[in-house]
């Protein structure tokens, strides 16, 4: 089986102005979620919200996240599929008072016409009429019909709540969260959605039928059918409240070995080439073994308890059943009730036992698929550190001028990756960011992007401070050729028009014939329709960055990042990246992250990054002539390009 609240105010005025998150609302870093080595006790965390939202009930009514998604408010069609199963309900209900009825009355008239000639064929007639009404003339069609439209509706809007509340999370959260753990977790979350049908549309009849049949039955009889009725409904909901506690602890342990191997499996499958450089195909195998077993094994015990369960439920129902019969026969034995009664008294007791069956495992089922939501209710309710102010105008890019000043930053506070960072890139300047490992170049870039929100100064396009415009227009101002791009599992060409929707073949052609790629691209078997694997495996290094850098030819943007995309390349290919890099260039702001500084000695601005500071900026002929850390680095790579050229000339 498997389906926000803001705390409060702002602790600033600055983190109000750019929406900092509030303090009781969980952030997208993904330490509330949890990580590959250690995970969520979820019983420890429904006791821990219980005391925050201060007791049960509370801790269900945070579970109303999800009634939007649920109940089809906003969906005139939908609503009219759910009268009409409201209606089917109710006809139903009618139905399941009458038809055991009239059994009853049908019973009585052939005992009391025997060997006189009689026959009931107008009772007979009306007791097919109810059947038919029920069945034939469409009553359970119209309820089956309903109801898989509106399961269909619910898991549509929760699986895509889920995914568009994914999506909009910031990097913090999608860098420390776990793939395979996240599917599944929106997987089995998204069962909430049968609650509607379990609880509205099953439990709430199935109760109405208990109550109607206890009713009945008692009238008919008398206060002692009405006491084994009230004990042994009783005793049943004991056994299955008491189960449930044991099935709920047995379930958690289920969902977990569930999750963990289905984190496994996603986990080799999509590394599967470096289980396969480092020859641990074996150990993949049996590292996926084990979690299987373990998940068996919770599965098996999940399963037993329930047998378990349901197996003393039904010892209490055949018991109770047993009495009512003794009961219903003596009566008629002293002549008190007719035969009839007996047979209804079979009739009636299925609509007992089956709605205190449904009951049971409407409570089952409902503490399970709230154990299977609570990752979901976690995921649902974490908020991006990035997002939209209220007030948040489009950006518009007038020159594409870019001033950082004195901008700040920290992943974490004890260790701030940028201090006091100022530079300006003028209109179609190329700026090039230097410096070694770790000194802070990607995560100047970061920011640009606004993956992340500087924590001191500011940064502004045109004027305009990126944290007072839309995200949506922010980036649709960049064009990025990551260091390592990624492709979808598609075609080249679909793949190439990600950057540009609307574009159409002649434009993707030109795009790649600016990125140098379009004859390599022609030259294989399918061309443009070649699927390029996973993750885009099938091409080599230059060949995906040479698509990259057509996509942002296709985009056409006013500002392009280049981090570092020519650092995994020979020197053949990166010549030949350079000259695309050259031509994407031209007329547009470029900021270059740069790991060869003889790919950069172009620019217009160098700026040397050391420890999260700016320790330099100038030209490259400027910063030879300081003799600084630029001019050591610069004469630290040349000796070793020398060097390696030596080398292969040697060879």
């Amino acid at each position: 089986m498997t389906s926000a609240a803001e705390g409060s105010a702002s602790t600033s005025d600055l983190e109000s102005q750019y929406g900092s998150l509030r303090s009781s609302t969980k952030q997208d870093d993904g330490s509330e979620y949890g990580s590959d080595e250690e995970d969520y006790d979820i019983k420890e965390l429904q006791k821990m919200r219980m005391e925050e939202e201060g007791g049960m009930w509370n801790y269900l009514k945070s579970f109303l996240i999800f009634l939007p998604y649920i109940w089809p408010s906003n969906d005139r069609w939908m609503q009219l599929w759910l009268l009409a199963m409201l209606f089917s309900i109710g006809i139903e209900r009618v139905l399941t008072l009458l038809i055991p009825r009239q059994l009853g009355i049908i019973t009585d008239a052939l005992v009391n016409g025997a060997g006189k000639g009689y026959f009931p064929w107008r009772e007979l007639l009306v007791w097919g009429c109810l059947h038919f009404i029920n069945i034939s003339v469409g009553v359970e069609l119209l309820k089956s019909m309903a109801n898989t439209r509106i399961n269909a509706y619910t898991h549509k809007q929760l699986a895509s709540a889920a995914f568009n509340h994914v999506m909009s999370l910031s990097m913090n959260y999608h860098t420390s969260k776990s793939s395979g753990e996240l599917l599944k977790a929106i997987e089995q979350g998204t069962e909430v959605g049968s609650l509607l049908e379990t609880i509205v549309f099953g439990a709430g009849p199935m109760l109405i039928d208990l109550v109607i049949a206890a009713t009945y039955l008692s009238s008919v009889f008398d206060g002692y059918m009405a006491l084994i009725i009230i004990t042994t409904s009783l005793t049943y909901i004991y056994f299955a409240v008491r189960g449930n506690k044991f099935a709920v602890n047995q379930k958690r342990e289920y969902n977990e070995a569930s999750r963990k191997e289905n984190d496994v499996l996603y986990d080799a499958v999509s590394n599967w080439q470096t289980a396969a450089y480092n020859n641990r195909r074996k150990f993949e195998q049996e590292r996926y073994l084990k979690a299987l077993e373990r998940n068996t094994s919770a599965e098996i015990a999940f399963w037993d308890i329930s047998c378990y369960i349901d197996t003393s439920q039904s010892f209490v129902m055949a018991l109770g059943l047993l009495s009512a019969c003794f009961l219903a026969a003596y009566r008629i034995s002293q002549g008190t009730a007719p035969v009839g009664h007996f047979v209804m008294l079979l009739t009636y007791w299925n609509l007992i036992e089956e709605p205190l069956g449904h009951l049971a495992w409407t409570y089952r089922h409902t503490a399970s698929v709230l154990i299977s939501a609570e990752r979901l209710l976690q995921l649902l309710q974490t908020k991006p550190t990035v997002s939209d102010r209220a007030d948040a105008k489009p950006l518009r890019v007038s020159e594409g001028r870019v001033d950082f000043t004195d901008v700040s930053f920290a992943y974490d506070p004890r260790k701030p990756a940028l201090r006091d960072v100022s530079l300006t890139a003028l209109p179609g300047q190329t700026v090039a960011l230097v410096g070694q490992t770790g000194s802070g170049k990607s995560t100047t870039l970061k920011l640009l992007f606004r993956f992340y929100d500087v924590t001191g100064g500011s940064i502004a396009i045109d004027g305009q401070d990126v944290r007072d415009v839309t995200l949506d227009s922010l980036r649709e101002a960049f064009g990025v050729v990551p260091q390592d791009p990624s492709l979808f599992n598609r075609s080249i060409m679909e793949n190439l028009k990600y950057a540009r929707l609307s574009a159409s073949d002649a434009d993707v052609y030109a795009a790649c014939r600016a990125a140098a790629i379009h004859d390599k691209i022609v030259s294989f078997p399918d061309g443009y329709a070649s699927k390029v694997g996973e993750r885009g495996v099938r091409l080599s290094g230059g060949e995906l960055q040479r698509i990259a850098i057509a996509r942002v030819f296709l985009k056409d943007p006013r500002i392009v990042l280049l981090d570092e995309a020519t650092s995994a390349v020979d020197s053949s290919t990166e010549a030949q990246i350079q000259g695309a890099f050259a031509r994407l260039s031209a007329g547009r702001t470029t900021f270059v992250i740069a790991h060869r500084l003889s790919t950069v000695v172009n620019a217009d601005l160098i700026v040397v990054v050391e420890n999260g500071e700016v320790i330099e900026k100038g030209s490259h002929a400027e910063l030879l002539r300081r003799k600084g850390k630029y001019a050591q680095l610069w004469s630290k790579q040349i000796s070793e390009e020398a060097e390696e050229r030596l080398i292969d000339c040697e060879d």
